[in-house]
């Protein structure tokens, strides 16, 4: 375990009212009836902080296993702080005009990520671990897409654009693509901090259309 890493709960319910975590139960139980939702949302990795504090752990650690590389594996650590701290800076002004914008998400796997920039999301399609919706939840965001003319829906490379279509259609949301494991991205120190910039930049550019 590592000391002061953010841990949040998961978010159940379609509409996030704010970041308090509160209980959505009422509104939308059918949805998680026999999914245990009890512990930590696990997408942790997309605050950059979180990610910052990992390095340092790694360092040491791999240091006490090989402590004649101690210094290389520490270097190698600040190193990458600091591509995450500069990226973490472009991130903030990219993120500028979506402060205060709706916007929808297919799979509710950023709350890390908006509770670190200062944005929300109004609601997710489908729920943290990525279980199919129900009718009801369904139904629960094709009413707050009318009802506050959102216009932007972020779904993921793995998932398809189908249901989304078949909910929302008569609506014609703009369809954002946003990838919160990198699956295209070439491995290497620069993998992480263009993660999270592509993250930032498929929501600005789906909510600023």
């Amino acid at each position: 375990k590592v000391d002061d890493v953010v841990l949040l709960a998961f978010r159940e319910g379609p509409v996030f009212d704010d970041h308090e975590g509160h209980d959505h139960e009422d509104r939308d139980h059918d949805d998680h009836a026999g999914h245990d939702h009890d512990g930590t949302d696990p997408h942790m990795w997309l605050d950059p902080v979180n990610a910052q504090l990992w390095l340092d752990a790694i360092a040491s650690e791999f240091g006490r296993i090989d402590p004649q590389n101690a210094n290389r594996y520490i270097a190698n650590a600040e190193s990458g702080k600091e591509r995450i701290a500069q990226a973490t800076h472009r991130i903030e002004d990219y993120l500028v005009p979506v402060h205060n914008q709706e916007f929808l998400v297919y799979h509710d796997a950023y709350r890390y990520f908006e509770e670190r920039f200062g944005i929300t999301a109004t609601g997710s399609v489908r729920l943290s671990d990525a279980t199919s919706p129900s009718s009801r939840r369904l139904r629960t965001l094709k009413e707050l897409v009318e009802e506050k003319g959102i216009a932007c829906v972020l779904s993921e490379p793995q998932f398809s654009s189908d249901l989304i279509d078949n909910v929302f259609g008569s609506r014609k949301l703009r369809l954002g693509v946003v990838d919160p494991v990198g699956l295209n991205l070439k491995l290497g120190p620069s993998l992480y901090p263009e993660l999270l910039e592509n993250i930032a930049l498929g929501i600005a550019q789906c909510v600023k259309q």
